[in-house]
């Protein structure tokens, strides 16, 4: 079988005749060289893979059906089975030019290795507000695009009409689906793009690469969708703090009604649910009766930004200099009455209501990544920030936290005793424990591809103080080596075994090459603050409801009464 010289990707949701009548202008491509069309259907229940299997093309059409899952999950699927030498995406709502193909190749065949295309407004879109303002943004967009020197910026990189070699996809290594997980809305395009410039990528914008679209959302599903955009640039600024103040300065941070209007406003959730509630209220009935006056479209265009910075909001905010809580477990297992370890275990039940208490409280879980670049004095946190640490590697792990932090979309460190990988607990057996089975190397790399940092605990979990300077590098470069060796990446970070160290370790830490150690001293981070004397509070059996609550705002400091956190739980919630 020829390899075609293109792939065409188009995901689709509940757009039947929109993709159909997609699928069908290609058919009239002008274009000598062979092309193959793949459309990924996301879960839709309207009838489109069915209507697009009755469909007669000159060219391979092949129609893929998968659970809702978003258009990230749905470009890479379409990509996995994809033939071509390039790789061209088109959204579902694009009516491809006769010329299309013809240009991506024109470029391509210049050594330009990814190709960004022209998106003008279809003739045949609903025409009110909204598809006028789209219109006006796609004549803008090519106008400053092909001034001579042009740069693209961050909204400039959308996979509405894109086209690359397979190479560069795979060193991309795709689109990232945490941006659209279960059908969500916003930035994996942006991301995708940004990280192809990050690699050396040569992205080039070609007017002359046109597919128009058919802008149908209307007023209800365009205030949903940047909502969500709200929260993708959240995860976006969090994912690339480099980049966090561009894209928040693109998204108008600093207008004045943003500024001092629709920013702080979610910080009142009644009366943002309030105002914005009638105020989008009455934007919608405007754009669906088909008021053109400017006064709709003004109203309209703020309440969109008051959804955008409500999504802001709603995933922590604008990342900024916070203090960080660290919680440190042992083993989720109920180990009541054990000797030795039945203190520092915590029952799966408590720790899935621990997950609860903090969502509750509005705290947002941060990666290890975010933390070492936190620490570095290069980005901001979220609202309310918390970093979950697992100690020692038990094989509950697996069992019972895993399934919590992949239902939840939680990150977490894990950190592994290099020399006891796949034994027991042998450290605590010898003071009378019960013995525990921690896990083996299929259980960590099961962990590590799920997501979970994996940290080293040293070689033995021999109190560190307490060894020569030869024993404490063993134990600290050592464990490091045997994490890589049993084929995980390199530990970053480490955490003392029973949070024992003094200048002499910390110095050993920093010379072993280790970013980020960890304590069991009870505190809070901040930018700027040591990065191999990370506090944590130690999280155990007894902290259950209001003493939970009590010993992560506080801080670590003990239980005294309910009465304490009322009077002082506001103010140190207000980080």
């Amino acid at each position: 079988m020829n390899t075609p010289r293109f792939s065409i990707i188009i995901p689709t949701y509940q757009r039947r005749e929109l993709v159909k009548a997609l699928v069908c202008s290609l058919a009239a491509q002008r274009f000598e060289a062979g092309f193959e069309v793949i459309v990924v259907v996301d879960g839709s229940k309207d009838g489109t893979a069915e209507a697009l299997r009755e469909l007669r093309t000159p060219f391979e059409l092949t129609v893929i059906e998968q659970p809702n899952s978003g258009a990230a999950t749905a470009r890479n699927r379409g990509a996995e089975l994809a033939r071509g030498e390039i790789l061209l995406f088109l959204d579902d709502d694009m009516e491809a030019d006769t010329q299309l193909l013809a240009e991506h190749d024109r470029s391509h065949g210049q050594g330009v290795e990814v190709v960004l295309g022209h998106l003008p407004l279809h003739p045949d879109s609903p025409s009110n507000v909204i598809s006028e303002a789209v219109g006006s943004w796609a004549e803008e967009r090519v106008r400053i695009l092909s001034a001579p020197g042009a740069r693209l910026t961050l909204h400039d990189l959308l996979t509405g009409q894109l086209s690359l070699s397979r190479q560069a996809f795979q060193a991309c290594r795709g689109f990232d689906t945490n941006f659209t997980q279960g059908g969500g809305f916003g930035n994996e395009d942006i991301d995708f793009g940004y990280r192809l410039q990050r690699l050396g990528y040569r992205i080039v914008f070609n007017p002359r690469a046109v597919s128009r679209q058919k802008y149908v959302v209307g007023p209800r599903e365009h205030l949903r969708q940047w909502r969500e955009a709200g929260r993708a640039d959240v995860a976006f600024a969090r994912k690339h703090p480099d980049e966090a103040k561009t894209l928040f300065e693109l998204n108008g941070a600093g207008l004045r009604t943003n500024r001092w209007l629709w920013r702080p406003l979610p910080n009142v959730p009644f009366l943002a649910a309030a105002v914005i509630g009638v105020l989008r209220r009455l934007a919608i009935a405007l754009v669906e009766h088909g008021v053109r006056h400017r006064f709709a479209g003004r109203l309209f265009f703020q309440v969109r930004a008051a959804e955008y910075w409500r999504g802001v909001h709603e995933a922590g905010g604008l990342p900024r200099p916070r203090r960080l809580r660290v919680l440190a477990y042992h083993a989720i297992r109920d180990l009541n009455g054990s000797p030795a370890v039945g203190p520092y275990s915590v029952p799966p039940a408590s720790f899935r209501r621990h997950l609860d208490a903090l969502h509750r409280l509005g705290f947002h879980f941060i990666s290890a990544d975010e933390l070492l670049h936190f620490l570095a004095g290069g980005a901001g946190l979220p609202r309310r920030p918390v970093l979950l640490t697992f100690d020692d590697g038990y094989a509950d792990l697996l069992t019972e936290v895993l399934p919590l932090l992949q239902e939840r979309r939680i990150p977490a460190v894990a950190f592994a005793v290099s020399g006891r990988v796949g034994r027991t607990n042998e450290w605590d057996e010898a003071i009378g424990a019960p013995t525990l089975r921690l896990l083996d190397w299929s259980g960590l790399h099961k962990l590590a591809a799920s997501g979970v940092e994996i940290g080293a605990h040293s070689r033995t979990h021999r109190a560190l103080n307490r060894l020569t300077e030869q024993e404490m590098i063993d134990e600290l470069a050592g464990s490091r080596a045997d994490l890589e060796a049993g084929g995980l990446v390199r530990p970053r970070m480490f955490a003392y075994p029973e949070g024992e160290y003094d200048t002499r370790v910390v110095r050993a830490a920093k010379t072993a090459g280790i970013q980020a150690a960890f304590t069991v001293k009870p505190g809070v981070v901040e930018s700027g603050d040591d990065p191999h004397q990370i506090p944590r509070i130690e999280i155990l059996r007894a902290d259950t409801g209001w003493r939970f609550l009590w010993k992560v705002i506080r801080c670590g400091q003990k239980w005294r009464s309910a009465s304490h956190l009322v009077e002082n739980g506001r103010r140190d919630l207000n980080l």
